[in-house]
């Protein structure tokens, strides 16, 4: 089995994100089996059934999503102005 490390999109290694994908879809396929299985759906396995309650995870999720976007912001943008030079004007 070849490994590959070199580094691809966002300076992730190739070789991670595959496998993370690749977790991903079993994870996915073994929530629709799941579903099938006991008739109810992914938050009703969790204990989740009232309809408020799938709010509260939808909202959740969005906080969390924004919350990672400005903090990746953020530490791009930091790195960004650490590696511009800085311009003495002696």
């Amino acid at each position: 089995m070849l490994i590959h490390l070199a580094v691809g999109y966002l300076a992730l290694a190739i070789f991670a994100e595959t496998w993370n994908g690749r977790m991903a879809m079993i994870g996915f396929a073994a929530g629709l089996v799941s579903e099938v299985l006991t008739g109810k759906g992914i938050l009703g396995q969790i204990g989740i059934t009232s309809p408020g309650g799938g709010v509260l995870v939808a909202l959740f999720l969005t906080g969390f999503t924004v919350a990672t976007t400005i903090g990746y912001y953020a530490v791009k943008l930091n790195k960004f102005e650490e590696a511009e030079p800085q311009n003495s004007a002696s």
